[in-house]
């Protein structure tokens, strides 16, 4: 049985007349990485700084570690903002030697892993320069090694990606991953569906304040996945088709014909096994399989039916 390490109970949040969380309740299991996805003003950016400790809720209560969360557990928690927060006129050693006194390390301890990630990263060179010297790309990335230098239980990272070029993000990426494997929890806020779909191991979707979509990624596109089939075919028999498409078992949501190979997404299926055998009867068979929707066909249908 995995262990929660996070418990979100009803947690409600007002500004004014504006509801920002409505009963928003989650568990993140140690060790996952959790997606936490929606449009701007969902109530992302609320639960994240309520989770670390810079405003309260209305009510509602967070479990860290089973236990009510406190200003004392910031200093297990790391946490990379979307508008990044070094001071430009200090060199790299400075800013960890700062933050990671904030977080309850002594000199010698930030100093270390300091040089562990630097030295990960083969930027070793850099200690000395400034943030002001440094390209956004090289700028992310030590806002990166800041965050997790106190070896963080759980992390909390709002578009991590931001501001890297491809070879860099995917770095990060496996960066966030090892610290996962190793027991790390991360909970990873984006816009970037793709990036979702690849490191998260399950995700909540906040809209108006409140959850509407909940589980892990497999089990959520299993099920947006039921009765959709995606179906190419050769040497096509058109009256046959012409009769298959007028069958009320099916729903056909594509047809396009290039003349050498029909496409079809199919729905509403009777079973899979009278739909494989009504397709056999429509020409030679090519490709026959469960269409799996993209995180972000799933993100944008799941607002637009809110």
């Amino acid at each position: 049985m995995q262990e929660i390490i996070l418990d979100i109970q009803n947690l409600h949040k007002s500004y004014g007349s504006k509801m920002a969380l409505k009963g928003v309740s989650l568990q993140i299991n140690k060790g996952t990485i959790y997606g936490l996805i929606g449009q701007n003003g969902a109530g992302k950016t609320t639960l994240i700084r309520i989770l670390n400790q810079i405003i309260e809720a209305d009510r509602g209560n967070v479990f860290f570690n089973g236990k009510p969360l406190t200003a004392r557990d910031i200093k297990t928690l790391g946490y990379l903002p979307e508008e990044r927060g070094l001071y430009k006129n200090m060199t790299i050693e400075e800013q960890a030697l700062y933050f990671g006194q904030l977080k309850g390390m002594t000199k010698m301890e930030a100093k270390n892993q300091l040089n562990y990630w630097l030295d990960r990263f083969d930027i070793t060179t850099w200690k000395n320069k400034k943030i002001q010297d440094l390209s956004k790309g090289m700028a992310q990335k030590v806002q990166f090694i800041i965050t997790v230098l106190n070896q963080p239980n759980l992390l909390i990272l709002d578009e991590p990606f931001s501001g890297f070029d491809p070879l860099n993000a995917q770095l990060i990426a496996d960066e966030i991953k090892n610290l996962a494997q190793q027991g790390t929890t991360v909970i990873f806020s984006s816009h970037r569906m793709e990036s979702v779909a690849d490191m998260c191991d399950a995700l909540s979707l906040i809209h108006n304040g409140e959850i509407i979509l909940q589980g892990s990624i497999s089990e959520i596109q299993k099920k947006y996945a039921k009765e959709i089939y995606e179906i190419h075919l050769v040497n096509t028999h058109k009256e046959q088709l012409a009769t298959f498409l007028n069958n009320n078992a099916y729903s056909t949501l594509i047809v396009e014909d290039n003349k050498q190979e029909l496409k079809l997404e199919v729905t509403k299926v009777t079973t899979e096994r009278n739909l494989l055998q009504d397709i056999l009867k429509l020409g030679e068979l090519k490709l026959y399989k469960q269409y799996i929707p993209s995180l972000q066909e799933i993100f944008i249908k799941t607002i637009e039916n809110a």
